[in-house]
């Protein structure tokens, strides 16, 4: 696949920078694949209601059917990666699986710290803002994490999605268009990490998290660090939901616990935005050879969004 080079970019099509093109046309896929199974799996729910004269609420309560309800959307992430990697040879290296300096991923730790924890308020204030006008947050249906449950949790909810999601929007997606600029990338790349999930009462703070991670993966010029960050975040949510212990905290504690991951994510970033500037790069090609073949998936999540916080009105 020939480089992308910045020169005439107003009088090019989106053809003549194939990488760029080819990540958009692989975010759409991967959302039109997340669509389609999960309409494939409602339909076979709904098959086995009837087949098996059970209620929904039955079916859904089993863990099976919480288990497949995590792992649809990671089998779709498996399938695309594997079907790039066919189509275009291409290796784990070249999008985003190489070695990372270890100041990277000593510095992933403080970043995850401090935006689960500096920025849970962020999550908590828009809940409850929507709240006021009748939003009801939807509840989590995680398997169970009693015994060994906790183990295959952590795997479907914190380690799955750190690598495979990580693979799809900081591998294949950002190798494909760094060259709309440092800045812009990291922008670019939060508001895909947010549209992604479709999540109404996350928006803003994946949208943040999206933008870390983009510039850390930048700076790394890898995506373990990345990885690392996105599982340590997971991780903790689903050990606080066995072992609740967020909520035993005193409020000094609290309260020293949210200065600590302020002061962790403020000079982490500080570091990562004007100490250490590796990987920067300034706009040298449009945005639009991605975004035109991205704008399905771009849409479809859009979609989705609004229909999710539409049924958040509906309990």
């Amino acid at each position: 696949m020939p480089p992308e080079r910045g020169s005439q970019n107003s009088k090019r099509s989106i053809y003549d920078q194939p990488r760029k093109a080819i990540s958009g046309i692989l975010f759409s896929g991967t959302i039109i694949g997340m669509l389609l199974i999960s309409l494939a799996f409602s339909i076979t729910v709904s098959v086995l209601v009837k087949v098996l004269e059970k209620p929904l609420e039955e079916i859904s309560a089993t863990e099976a059917y919480k288990y497949c309800s995590y792992l649809l959307y990671q089998f779709v992430y498996v399938v695309i990666v594997l079907v790039y990697m066919k189509i275009y040879k291409a290796r784990l290296e070249s999008f985003g699986w190489r070695k990372a300096n270890w100041k990277y991923l000593l510095l992933a730790v403080p970043l995850a710290f401090g935006l689960l924890f500096s920025l849970n308020w962020v999550n908590a204030v828009f809940v409850k803002v929507l709240s006021l006008i009748g939003y009801q947050q939807a509840e989590s249906n995680l398997p169970s994490v009693a015994g060994g449950g906790l183990v295959g949790v952590l795997i479907v909810v914190a380690l799955l999605p750190a690598l495979l999601e990580e693979t799809i929007l900081r591998g294949i997606v950002l190798e494909g268009i760094k060259d709309i600029g440092t800045v812009a990338a990291c922008i670019f790349g939060g508001l895909l990490f947010s549209l992604f999930h479709q999540n109404p009462t996350q928006t803003v703070y994946q949208f943040i998290c999206g933008a870390v991670f983009t510039l850390v993966a930048i700076r790394a010029d890898s995506l373990l660090p990345s990885v690392l960050i996105h599982f340590l975040n997971n991780a903790v949510i689903v050990m606080d939901y066995k072992f609740d212990f967020l909520s035993k905290i005193s409020v000094g504690g609290t309260v020293a616990l949210y200065v600590l991951s302020g002061i962790c994510l403020i000079s982490s970033l500080v570091y990562l935005l004007f100490i250490d500037k590796r990987g920067n790069r300034k706009k040298e090609n449009s945005v639009k050879p991605f975004l035109y073949p991205a704008l399905a998936g771009i849409i479809l999540c859009i979609l989705m969004w609004i229909l999710n916080f539409i049924g958040g009105f509906g309990g």
